[in-house]
């Protein structure tokens, strides 16, 4: 089986979204490569596409509790004047290139592991929405409750119009077999805030982070987003001696004008409420 699949699942097949918009290439594995490239099918329409994604960067960055204020505030007083009192989505555009990749990346493990994995929706956390936030790009737990044991899903997301090197050795340097998932804590402190998964919080508030690291209990997947032509980049840049490294290439025709079209259209949803 390739190394691959192995760490993170198969490819998402239909009707799973994900499956409909991008097939996938497991690159032929080596002790210093892991790549699986994905590309965009005829399977799915642009404006299905935009949707989709519109719908899960409004429910990465907003809590259920803020969707249900703007909904019954919207009708007194309107968009203009409430939305923005709890505008969660960034208007920077670097900060939505990279909120956006991550989200996609996130998606994308949940889909190709098939695992009900606990996670937080970080964005709704940010003090500052235009600001990029610290900590780890993507962080998820697969907990065997039977075994009392747990697999980390670690992930860094990076957003290049175009594709370089530079940004291939980046995230892979990141993604060293050092890593630790940093916020840890941080989802520990989320599952805690809430009767229905305190039980799963302070199960996972028994485990220590440098003895995950150690036991080799962190799957590792990068994430660039750029042109078409980024696997390649990837293929002739990627190296890595981390062996839990998966590197996701995703190439699009033009990232940027994808991210504009998927954001307008999250903001036209939270201006009309009941699209939500």
């Amino acid at each position: 089986m390739p190394r691959q699949n192995t760490l993170i699942g198969t490819h998402p097949v239909p009707p799973n979204i994900i499956g409909r918009w991008l097939n996938s290439t497991n690159h032929p594995e080596t002790d210093r490569q892991c790549h699986r490239s994905l590309a965009e099918t005829n399977n799915l329409t642009e404006e299905e596409l935009v949707d989709w994604l519109a719908d899960k960067i409004i429910l990465h960055h907003y809590k259920e509790s803020q969707i249900d204020r703007l909904k019954n505030k919207y009708g007194e007083l309107g968009f203009e004047e409430y939305a923005e009192n709890i505008r969660m989505i960034p208007n920077w555009d670097d900060t939505r290139k990279g909120n956006m990749t991550e989200i996609i990346l996130c998606e994308y493990i949940l889909s190709s592991t098939g695992k009900p994995l606990i996670k937080t929706y970080r964005f709704r956390y940010s003090t500052n929405v235009d600001q990029s936030m610290k900590g780890d790009d993507v962080l998820m737990v697969d907990y065997d409750n039977e075994n009392d044991d747990i697999e980390v899903f670690l992930g860094e997301a990076k957003f290049r119009q175009d594709p370089s090197a530079q940004v291939v050795r980046n995230i892979a340097d990141s993604l060293s077999t050092d890593t630790k998932p940093l916020s840890f804590t941080f989802l520990v402190e989320r599952l805690l805030e809430s009767d229905s998964t305190t039980d799963i919080g302070n199960r996972l508030d028994q485990f220590v982070v440098e003895t995950i690291r150690q036991q080799g209990k962190i799957t590792y997947s990068g994430l660039l987003l750029s042109k078409t032509d980024c696997a390649d980049t990837v293929q002739n840049n990627l190296d890595s001696d981390n062996q839990k490294l998966v590197f996701l290439s995703l190439g699009v025709d033009d990232p940027t004008a994808l991210m504009n079209k998927v954001f307008s259209k999250a903001e036209e949803k939270l201006a009309n409420p009941e699209q939500l």
